[in-house]
This record gives structure tokens, C-alpha cells and sequence, in this order.
């Protein structure tokens, strides 16, 4: 009796630890955060929604490197089709060209062995959010999610993939990968080379990045775009704004549905006067307890009548968030409280017609392979997944 009471003495004391420290690394993070809007800008996109064509063309790009490669993922791993990578960075930093790679210090992936060939190689090579004193709970909570390559300050990537196999549709329980991601060229790739240099002096404040090497002249192109970076907050705004703004139809993408109640409200509200709305959401998972924290919002929302797809052909990860075909949102950020909350997270606010026409039928058709949600599937839910989702409740701003 008397251990047991100390065990449970032990448990709350570190509870009541892990409360007092995210409390107040909360409070600090709301001080320093931050979102960047940055200029429209008129360039080039190539989009991409499967993993083949990324990475092929990815490859290509980084092969013509001239003089320096910026690379940041939020997972990268030493698997097949990250050694690849791991080669072709070696070899391009042999050649004499400047690589620097920054990962996620969590959930980066990459092994000690994949780091010292980089290392070895010349790369410069950093992790990002390290857990850090005196909050470490919420330090550990706090992750770089963005996605940014620069090559040669003339050519950008970013968009939801990251480097490893199951991107590539390798993964025999999760099968095919649907993601999106954007190739620029020309004006806007500044951009992200000013988000990537941000990111990598906040770890190693002694570099030094000359703008006449890092900031070439750029071209116009054809397609009116703008990037959103942000720092656990700015995304959920934005989502907010265009909600309430909407009149005919809101289409939701995102690997994880956590919305919280501000968004829920204003989702219910478009409901009440009108406004289509359609979700599409993944039927697989790859978290625990992530789709148990849905279901609550998710209810609410077949109840209204909303249209709640679960995508069939393999695992969704996409992320979009598209209004009556004028508001267009793709990026890196999900559809979930850590993304509104917590995350680094670099999004691209789309404002070209045809590009917006892309990520929409990308979407229907991606609808026409997925099942719809039906009130009795929300209804009948068993015992044990209802007491999932409980737990899922009181934890899912760390989901």
C-alpha cells in the first residue's frame, strides 16, 4: 500500500512538472512567435503529388547545383531512397559547391552513419528545435515542420514531402503516398532562401551568408503567389479569415483533422448558411490516437452535414485548404492544433487560376477514390474507440 501510494505521488508530482513547464514555455513561445507574410510574387511552380516525380525531378535539380545547395526537412531518412540523397549531397560538396542540411532535432530520422558521410563530405549540417533549458517539455513540443530547398538562390522547393521511403509509396502498411509539393523558379525562391537562412542562423548565428551570393537577380514569371512562415501561429488566423469569408464551397486536405473550437465554430457557421464543405482525410493512420481526436470535430460536422471523405488508395498526406476557388493554401502545416500552436510551418498562398484549377482537381479526383463518412459510421463507434478518444481529448494539442 505504501509503494503504491508513492508511485502515485511520483506520477502527479510529475504531471503537476510537466503542466508548470509547458504552461510557462507557453507563455514565453506566445512572446517570441511570430508569422511572416511575405510579398506576392510572380514566378514559376511546378506541382507535384506523388513522391516518383519529386524526388526524380528533386535529383535532377540538386545534380545542376553550381554553387550551393540549403536544404531543410522535417524528417530525412538514411533509407533507400534517402542514401541517395545522402550520396548526391556528398558528391555535390566534394565537387566544391556549399551544402548545408538542417533536420528537425526530434524527428529528423537520419542516423549517426548518414551525418558523418555528410560531415565527412563537407556538409554543413545543423538540427533545428533542440530541446532546451529551462522548458524542456514544451521545447520537446515545439518542432521545425517546414520543408525548404534553395539551389543556387534561383530554385525552391516546399510543400508536405520529406525524405524517406514511405514517401515514395514504399511502406507495405501505409502502400501509395499522396502529397503536395511546389518546385518555384525565379522571382519568390528568395523567399525561402530568407526562411532557410533564419532558420539556420537561429543554431549557428556565426555564419555569414553575402547577399550577392545568396540573392541573385531573379526573373518574373507567370504564376501571382505569396509564402506564409510561421511560428505556432498565423496559420489558424488565416484559416479563420477565409471561413468566414466563405460563400460557396470550402474544401479541407490534411493527414490530421484537430481543428480546435474557433475553427469548428466557423465551420458549423458556414454550414448554417450554405457553404458546401468537404474534408478529406486519410483512412489509414500513422499516429497513435491522431483519428480518435477527430472524431468529435468530425461528428459535429456529419451532423451538419458536412461531406467527411476517408481517402482509399493508400495513405493521404496532403495538405490544402481551398475556398470558392479564390483562397488556395498549400503547405506544410496540417489541419491540427500542433500546427496552429506549436510548428514552424511554411505554407504557399496560391493566387494563379490555373494552379488553383490544378490543386482542385487534384482534390475531386482524390474524392472520387476515397468513401464517404456516413452518420451511422459516427454513431456506432465501439466502446474501446471511444475511450480513445477520450484520452486523444486531453492530450491533443501534442497530437
Amino acid at each position: 500500500m505504501v509503494l503504491f501510494l508513492l508511485i502515485l505521488a511520483i506520477f502527479f508530482i510529475l504531471l503537476l512538472g510537466f503542466w508548470i513547464d509547458y504552461t510557462f514555455g507557453k507563455k514565453r513561445h506566445n512572446k517570441e512567435q511570430h508569422a511572416v507574410l511575405f510579398p506576392v510574387r510572380k514566378g514559376d511552380i511546378r506541382w507535384f503529388d506523388e513522391g516518383e516525380f519529386f524526388f526524380r525531378d528533386f535529383f535532377e535539380e540538386l545534380k545542376r547545383a553550381e554553387d550551393h545547395i540549403h536544404i531543410l526537412f522535417y524528417i530525412f531518412r538514411n533509407d533507400s531512397i534517402g542514401s541517395q540523397l545522402i550520396d548526391l549531397l556528398a558528391r555535390k560538396a566534394r565537387e566544391g559547391i556549399t551544402v548545408r542540411v538542417m533536420l528537425d532535432r526530434i524527428s529528423g530520422g537520419m542516423n549517426q552513419q548518414g551525418r558523418k558521410q555528410l560531415e565527412n563530405a563537407g556538409v554543413s549540417f545543423v538540427y533545428s528545435r533542440p530541446v532546451s533549458f529551462p522548458y524542456l517539455f514544451y521545447s520537446l513540443q515545439r518542432r521545425n515542420h517546414r520543408k525548404i530547398t534553395v539551389i543556387d538562390g534561383s530554385i525552391g522547393y516546399t510543400g508536405g514531402f520529406n525524405v524517406g521511403d514511405e514517401y515514395m509509396g514504399r511502406d507495405p502498411n501505409l502502400g501509395f503516398w499522396r502529397d503536395f509539393h511546389l518546385r518555384f523558379a525565379g522571382d519568390g525562391v528568395q523567399d525561402l532562401q530568407t526562411q532557410f537562412i533564419e532558420d539556420w542562423k537561429r543554431e549557428k548565428p556565426d555564419d555569414v551568408f553575402p547577399e550577392n551570393r545568396y540573392y541573385p537577380s531573379l526573373k518574373e514569371g507567370e504564376r501571382r503567389f505569396r509564402f506564409f512562415a510561421t511560428d505556432g501561429d498565423g496559420v489558424q488566423e488565416s484559416f479563420l479569415r477565409a471561413i468566414q469569408q466563405a460563400k460557396n464551397h470550402i474544401y479541407i486536405a490534411s493527414p490530421y483533422f484537430i481543428p480546435g473550437d474557433n475553427i469548428q465554430r466557423e465551420l458549423l457557421h458556414a454550414r448554417n448558411r450554405g457553404v458546401e464543405i468537404s474534408i478529406l482525410l486519410p483512412e489509414k493512420r500513422d499516429h497513435p490516437l491522431v483519428k480518435e481526436a477527430s472524431y468529435s470535430y468530425l461528428e459535429e460536422l456529419v451532423e451538419a452535414e458536412a461531406s467527411v471523405y476517408h481517402f482509399q488508395p493508400g495513405f493521404f498526406h496532403a495538405k490544402a485548404v481551398l475556398i470558392d476557388d479564390e483562397f488556395c493554401d498549400v503547405g506544410s502545416a496540417n489541419f491540427d492544433k500542433r500546427s496552429f500552436h506549436l510548428n514552424n510551418e511554411m505554407n504557399t498562398i496560391l493566387m494563379d487560376e490555373a494552379m488553383i484549377d490544378t490543386v482542385k482537381k487534384t482534390l475531386l479526383k482524390d474524392i472520387q477514390k476515397s468513401t464517404r463518412l456516413q452518420p451511422r459510421d459516427m454513431k456506432n463507434r465501439p466502446l474501446p474507440t471511444r475511450i480513445k478518444e477520450k484520452a486523444a481529448d486531453m492530450i491533443e494539442e501534442l497530437l
